[in-house]
C-alpha cells in the first residue's frame, strides 16, 4: 500500500473521531448547535498567527467572497450540528458527504458552465441512491425527519462555501486565502450573537462549561484541524482522485467507533445496530464511495 493512501486513511479516521466527539458534546455538554458553532468560529481567529508567513490584501470583491464563504461555513456547521442532535452520526455525515458534491456540481453547472461526462453522471446517481438508502427509514415518524432537512441544508451551505473558497484560492496564496476565509468564520460566529435566544445560550453555556468538557472540545478541534492538514498532505503526495474516493473509509470508521462507544454511552451515542440497519448503512456507504470514485475520475 502506498504511503499517501495510509496518510489519507489516517486523516479520515481522525475526521470520524471528530464527528463522534461533536455528537457526544452536542448531546451532553453543549446542547445548542449555534453555541457549538460559535465556539468553533471564534477559535478560527487564531489564524491571525499565520499572517507573518504569507498574507496579502486582495481586491474588495475577493475579501467579500472570503467573508461570505467563512460565514456560510459557520451556518453549515450549525445546520450539521442540529442534524446530529436528531439522528445518528453514521447517517448524518454520509448524507452530507453525498449532498456536498452534488450541490457543488449544480453550482458549477450554472456558474462555471461545467458539464458531466457519462461516468460522472453515473457517479452522481450512485450518490443520490446512497443518500436515499441511508436516510430512509419507514419506521421513523414524520417529525423525526428533521435531521434530514438540516443535513440537506448543511450540505448545500457547505457546497456553496467550498465553491466560494475555491474562487478565493484562485486569486490568493494558500495562507492568505486561509486567513481571509477564517476572518469570515469569525464574522459568521459573531453574527450568531444577533439572535437573542442563541446569544442567551452562548453566555449561559460559557459560564457552565466544565473543565473536562473544555478539554474534550479543544481535543476535538485539534483532531479536526489535524485531519484537514493530513488530508491535504495526502493529496500533495498522491492522487487526489484516490484520496477523495477514500472518504468512504471515514463512514466505515464512524460505524465501528459508534458501535464500540455505544456500549458505554448508549443514551448519548444512540445508534441502531440491528442486522437490517447495518446492512443498509454499509450498502449506502458502498454506493456513496463508488459515486465519489466515479465523479473523481
Amino acid at each position: 500500500m502506498e504511503f499517501y493512501i495510509i496518510i489519507a486513511i489516517i486523516a479520515y479516521l481522525a475526521f470520524a473521531v471528530n464527528g463522534v466527539i461533536d455528537k457526544f458534546l452536542l448531546k451532553k455538554a453543549i446542547p445548542q448547535p449555534a453555541t457549538y458553532a460559535f465556539y468553533i468560529g471564534t477559535l478560527s481567529g487564531f489564524t491571525v498567527l499565520l499572517i507573518p508567513f504569507g498574507f496579502s490584501i486582495p481586491r474588495a470583491s475577493i475579501i467579500i467572497l472570503a467573508f461570505i464563504s467563512g460565514a456560510l461555513f459557520i451556518y453549515a456547521l450549525t445546520a450539521m450540528f442540529s442534524s446530529l442532535k436528531y439522528a445518528e452520526a453514521s447517517r448524518v455525515l454520509p448524507t452530507i458527504g453525498a449532498i456536498v458534491p452534488f450541490v457543488t456540481y449544480v453550482l458549477s453547472f450554472f456558474i462555471l458552465n461545467e458539464r458531466l461526462s457519462r461516468v460522472e453522471s453515473i457517479g452522481f446517481l450512485l450518490l443520490i441512491f446512497g443518500m436515499i438508502l441511508i436516510s430512509f427509514d419507514a419506521k421513523e415518524k414524520a417529525k423525526s425527519h428533521h435531521w434530514l432537512m438540516y443535513a440537506c441544508f448543511a450540505g448545500m451551505l457547505f457546497a456553496l462555501s467550498f465553491t466560494l473558497t475555491k474562487v478565493v484560492y484562485l486569486d490568493q496564496a494558500f495562507i492568505s486565502g486561509l486567513v481571509w476565509t477564517r476572518f469570515g468564520l469569525v464574522l459568521g460566529a459573531l453574527s450568531i450573537l444577533l439572535i437573542p435566544s442563541a446569544r442567551k445560550g452562548i453566555f449561559k453555556t460559557t459560564g457552565q462549561v466544565e473543565k473536562p468538557t473544555g478539554i474534550l472540545f479543544f481535543a476535538g478541534q485539534i483532531i479536526g484541524a489535524g485531519a484537514g492538514i493530513t488530508q491535504s498532505f495526502a493529496i500533495s503526495l498522491g492522487s487526489v482522485t484516490v484520496v477523495n474516493a477514500l472518504q468512504g473509509t471515514q463512514f466505515g470508521f464512524l460505524i465501528v467507533i459508534t458501535a464500540m462507544l455505544s456500549r458505554w454511552h448508549s443514551k448519548i451515542l444512540k445508534e441502531d445496530f440491528s442486522k437490517s440497519a447495518v446492512v443498509k448503512k454499509v450498502g449506502a456507504i458502498i454506493l456513496i464511495t463508488l459515486g465519489l470514485v466515479l465523479i473523481s475520475l
